[in-house]
């Protein structure tokens, strides 16, 4: 049985009880009345006002408000990124997770680049290149989703949709020729190339850095 149900059950009983109480009020105010005239003079009968009774309905019952949840697929109805923020923290997550902001930053930028390449090579989608098979080795669906790298997600991924905007410096971390990167651990390191290529030597200034 579901609380609505239990709920309205309790209703149904509390109002048949007082029904009852108020039955039984009326046949001992009835007993009492009886006994009251039986003990008085006789009097010529007066004929009794009509009094009107107007019924009162009783309160509708008031549905139960049911707590709303919100379905992965609804969250992308209201944000079409939802997927592809969710694929990137887990990228970030599983790539960068305990270096600088920058360098977490850098691996989105990554993303995005591969994105406007233009190279079909890659996925159509920002989620698609992101869980492409053999391609970011750190990601993992079961990764948790860390609410520091999320926030951070959006705010490159912010940035991004500036920039294509063309509002001018916009606080990119890596230059768009940069598409690849690999780890030691302890840092990840971007080149131009799969293999060989140059390398990213972070002179562009930082939005995350104080």
């Amino acid at each position: 049985m579901t609380r609505t149900e239990r709920r309205r059950r309790q209703q149904r009983r509390r109002r048949a009880a007082m029904q009852r109480a108020a039955c039984l009020a009326l046949a001992l105010l009835a007993v009492a009345a009886a006994f009251a005239w039986s003990g008085r003079p006789q009097e010529p009968e007066t004929p009794e006002a009509t009094v009107p009774v107007t019924a009162t309905a009783l309160p509708a019952e008031t549905p139960a408000l049911e707590p709303i949840t919100l379905e992965f697929e609804d969250l992308e109805a209201i944000d079409p990124m939802e997927a592809s923020k969710v694929a990137l923290a887990k990228m970030v997550w599983g790539e960068a997770r305990g270096c600088s902001t920058t360098e977490q930053a850098a691996t989105i930028w990554c993303v995005l680049n591969r994105y406007d390449s233009g190279d079909r090579f890659w996925a159509d989608t920002v989620e698609g290149i992101t869980t492409q098979p053999c391609q970011f080795y750190g990601y993992d669906p079961s990764n948790p989703v860390d609410p520091d790298i999320l926030a951070l997600v959006e705010d490159v991924l912010a940035r991004w949709m500036a920039e294509k905007e063309c509002v001018g410096s916009v606080g990119r971390v890596l230059p768009k020729e940069y598409l690849y990167f690999t780890g030691d651990g302890v840092h990840n390191y971007f080149t131009t190339e799969w293999q060989g290529g140059q390398t990213w030597d972070w002179s562009l200034e930082s939005p995350y850095e104080g």
